[in-house]
């Protein structure tokens, strides 16, 4: 049995993924033979969501190692010389179009030799609807893949029939099957992720200026929280009866895997893949710090503001916490509250922050503009609590209406997007919603200069409103204060 897996990938963002990672590795663990193909280094939009961020301000220029070649007809002509019994298509929702992209691409070589087409991934358990339209797809994973997918493999390795596969929605003339889901896996069960699939150069990941030879080491799977913009919610729903969507995983599981990853691919760096890192107990944190402090690589990690509390960072500081990104999301307490079900108080983040700074470690803030009955004011609110924290980088992210968030039900029902909206990946060039509290222009012009904003004098807001304008005279003052906001962050020599 070959199985093709195919990460739908945006492009440049080569932290290495856990899920495609598990699943190559419980597919080969049952004996079955796996090739990646993989989009994440071809040039297949003008611009990536990091030149983007570049020109945005949000960090220094770095290298973009871009492929040669044809996407679609490397694809094509990866499926005549591997000639897999099966395509399984890895998604999220800002790639699912690219997904079908490529399968339509390769229309003409996928029917001629009758190869079946799976996909799965956190896009296909919330909307499976979407999928059903492409009649290349055969098979809808809407349960994890690491048992369900590996079953459907077998089923097909020994010619059964596949109508009623646990966990997948299943094409049949006309319709489709749609069965149960299947149960939850126990992450502490399965095997080492397997990174062998990727070439040696995708661990070359940017951070701080430079690159580092980077692994990802996944702690946790779900989220324990509750935000309206993230699915996260609803699939704790989705599967309540098959226990907790939201799982941790046994710290003797990540010292295996800690261990064969140190040995394997000899790290700079480590990506800790938790939706919020530091929201475990600080015993836990204790028990992770033991077993990491044999190496003490420097580290980067995702968490809340709520969550940082000194015992756990004079851990984290010890063993070699380099970088954190804290997730603010918004600075207006009432409109955070409101809008994003997300609690904390300004000075819990506040606290967050001088506990950092007194620690001596890097941190950078998440932020999203762009919500629904946003205004230009409340977005400053962000833009004046940053600029009092002073964070040593800020990362904007413009909002998207994902399919399975209680935001995006509220987005249609206020008619700000249409209910069959697939929230593609717009490189932050885009704003989806039609929003009746501020224009797309603003959004734009907004995103570009934040970090002016933050970052400059308050004498300069006059020349940055100017900045924030697509015009002549608007990019002229950009490229202006682009070169003076360089100099203010030492970036020349980067």
């Amino acid at each position: 049995m070959k199985v093709l897996l195919v990460y739908c990938n945006s492009m440049l963002e080569n932290a290495l993924p856990v899920g495609l990672s598990q699943l190559s590795a419980c597919l080969k663990e049952a004996g079955i033979a796996v090739k990646l193909f993989d989009t994440t280094f071809y040039r297949y939009s003008p611009k990536s969501d990091m030149e983007n961020r570049i020109e945005a301000l949000q960090f220094p220029a770095c290298p973009l190692n871009f492929k040669e070649g044809n996407m679609e007809a490397d694809f094509n002509a990866m499926i005549e010389e591997f000639n897999p019994d099966l395509i399984g298509l890895s998604v999220v929702e800002p790639t699912f179009l690219l997904g079908i992209r490529l399968l339509e691409s390769a229309r003409k070589t996928i029917k001629n030799n009758k190869i079946p087409v799976a996909i799965g991934g956190v896009h296909a358990v919330l909307a499976p609807e979407t999928a059903t339209r492409c009649d290349l797809i055969d098979y809808i994973c809407v349960s994890e893949g690491e048992s369900a997918f590996v079953e459907l493999c077998r089923r097909l390795q020994r010619g059964e029939g596949a109508e009623d596969a646990l966990g997948f929605w299943v094409r049949k003339g006309g319709g489709w099957m749609k069965n149960e889901r299947a149960p939850l896996v126990d992450l502490d069960s399965l095997p080492i992720l397997d990174f062998s699939i990727y070439p040696d150069s995708y661990l070359n990941k940017p951070m701080m200026g430079r690159l580092y030879r980077t692994i990802s080491v996944d702690t946790t799977r779900g989220c324990p929280y509750f935000c309206s913009y993230c699915s996260d919610f609803t699939l704790r729903n989705l599967y309540k009866e098959a226990g907790s969507w939201y799982r941790q995983k046994k710290m003797t599981k990540v010292a295996g895997e800690l261990k064969e990853y140190v040995e394997r691919y000899a790290p700079e760096f480590v990506y800790i893949m938790s939706e919020s890192f530091l929201s475990g107990s600080v015993n836990r944190v204790k028990e992770f710090a033991d077993i990491y402090r044999p190496y003490s690589l420097p580290f980067w990690f995702n968490t809340r503001p709520e969550d940082i509390k000194e015992e756990k960072i004079a851990l984290v500081k010890e063993i070699g916490a380099r970088r954190i990104s804290i997730g603010l999301e918004h600075g207006n307490e009432a409109f955070r509250r409101k809008y994003l079900h997300r609690n904390y108080s300004n000075d819990d983040f506040r606290y967050a922050c001088r506990a950092l700074k007194d620690y001596g470690i890097s941190f950078s803030v998440n932020v999203i503009i762009g919500f629904p009955y946003e205004t230009r004011d409340l977005i400053f609110d962000s833009i004046k609590l940053l600029k009092a924290i002073k964070p040593d980088g800020v990362s904007t992210h413009i909002y998207n209406p994902y399919h399975g968030s209680e935001m995006r039900k509220m987005c249609e029902d206020a008619g700000m997007i249409s209910s069959d909206l697939i929230a593609e990946d717009f490189f932050q060039e885009d704003y989806a919603l039609k929003n009746p509290t501020i224009t797309k222009t603003d959004i734009l012009g907004l995103f570009r200069t934040i970090p002016l904003y933050i970052e400059m004098d308050e004498k300069e807001y006059p020349r940055i409103a100017r900045a924030e304008r697509f015009t002549p005279e608007g990019s002229r003052t950009f490229l202006e204060l682009k070169k003076e906001f360089y100099a203010l962050k030492g970036w020349e020599k980067v």
